[in-house]
């Protein structure tokens, strides 16, 4: 069933559809606009190692990496390679992997309906060769030595190996040298049909486009298909962290860190506020405007605002607060200070206000750009909600419900330290 939504705040349209096939649909209008875009997406990524078949009890796995390496490989087509052909018909082509799900998009001021017909029939296809597999490993295997250099990839990854103990978001999303040896074009296959399901995919676009023609174009190209997405599977991962502190030496000039709280995930009706409410509470607790930078900043702990992020999908949740310098462990612990304090003396109207506003002050201008509205509504679709629904979900949040958060999430038990100097 088609459903129009409308914002009179913002002034937009969303049109969400349900396609015969399973594929769900998000487009977003902007007349007047010049570029227009499409990001299809396969809920599968990284953390999607071990799965059964919905109509098997047998237990699968893949080797790490292999998400990521269906994303390089789809783009080659028994009839030639498709990113040459998006470039042929004025677009440009690219693709992602991350912990949940691999997107592929394309960018065009003309020939949409062109290109668009184009995302859509390739990623229904693959061409898989021993050949070619063998050659990508080695293109996989570069990419992925070079993110081993990578300091601020280290320090990250670092800080989950310090939180996870079992959920496969501690594991890098690309793999790594040896795990990708293993894989073979039957497992890119055999995972290909697990995941690459009609039902498992999201199609949003946003430009100056026509809704009607869209749904028209892709009822017709999204074939139905006899399979059902595979069944994801997750060993139990305990509320503890593993280790509260790692160091790794790359002789660095200036030290990086990051400091991270572990926290419980929430089910799918919950997740959307809870992205929200970390997103305020961090400002408040580490933003430029915080009581937190100013004595850090006075200290000398810090010479610039820490950068402030929050992850969240099946089975994990973390927040991390990444910063340059030589002093992680005394950023940590005053960091835990103001944490104290907000939980004794609760947070002042007027901050929460600030950075409340803040936030919807952000997704307001997220909605003047084409990239933004798609990747924005792309996090969403993850959760089954649209771009209005985060909207009001931000509108609604209480200080009180933020006040919770740092109660109950910002603990000194599930706070971990990763370093790199």
């Amino acid at each position: 069933m088609e459903m129009r939504k409308e914002n009179n705040m913002i002034g937009d349209t969303i049109v969400t559809k349900k396609l015969s096939s399973g594929m769900k649909c998000y487009i977003i209008p902007k007349n007047g606009y010049q570029e227009k875009m499409a990001v299809l997406s396969a809920k599968f990524g990284s953390n999607d190692i071990y799965y059964r078949k919905p109509t098997e009890e047998q237990k699968h796995d893949m080797p790490l990496g292999t998400a990521h390496f269906i994303e390089h490989k789809l783009f080659e087509q028994s009839w030639g390679d498709a990113f040459i052909t998006f470039s042929n018909q004025c677009a440009t082509a690219n693709a992602f992997t991350d912990f949940q799900k691999t997107a592929y998009y394309f960018n065009c001021q003309k020939n949409f309906e062109l290109n668009l017909k184009l995302l859509l029939s390739f990623i229904q296809h693959t061409h898989f060769t021993e050949e070619s597999t063998e050659q990508e490993k080695k293109i996989i295997a570069s990419e992925i030595t070079m993110y081993q250099d990578d300091p601020s990839w280290i320090v990250f990854f670092k800080l989950l190996e310090n939180m996870y103990h079992n959920h496969t978001v501690k594991y890098p999303i690309a793999g790594t040298v040896d795990t990708i040896q293993c894989v073979t074009k039957e497992i890119l296959q055999k995972s290909y049909e697990a995941y690459y399901t009609p039902e498992n995919f999201c199609l949003v676009c946003a430009g100056d486009i026509e809704s009607d023609s869209i749904l028209e174009l892709a009822e017709k190209i999204m074939k139905p298909t006899n399979g059902h997405r595979a069944v994801t599977l997750f060993e139990k991962e305990p509320e503890s962290i593993v280790k509260q502190y790692s160091e790794t030496n790359m002789s660095l000039v200036n030290p990086i860190f990051q400091i991270g709280f572990k926290q419980k995930p929430q089910d799918e009706i919950k997740s959307l506020k809870q992205v929200y409410l970390m997103r305020i509470a961090m400002d408040i607790l580490a933003g430029e405007s915080s009581d937190f930078f100013e004595k850090a900043y006075q200290k000398q702990l810090l010479k610039e605002t820490m950068d402030c992020e929050f992850f969240s999908g099946e089975g994990y949740a973390f927040t991390t607060f990444s910063g340059t310098g030589e002093f992680a462990q005394k950023t940590a612990e005053l960091l835990l200070i103001e944490i104290d304090n907000i939980q004794k003396q609760g947070i002042p109207e007027s901050i929460f206000e600030r950075a409340k506003n803040k936030q919807v002050g952000r997704m307001i201008r997220g909605f003047n750009s084409i990239y933004a509205i798609c990747m924005s509504q792309l996090e969403l679709a993850m959760k089954n909600r649209d771009l209005f629904d985060g909207f009001h979900t931000l509108k609604s949040i209480k200080i009180e419900e933020v006040q919770r958060v740092f109660q109950k999430d910002f603990l000194k038990e599930n706070m971990v330290i990763s370093v790199v100097k």
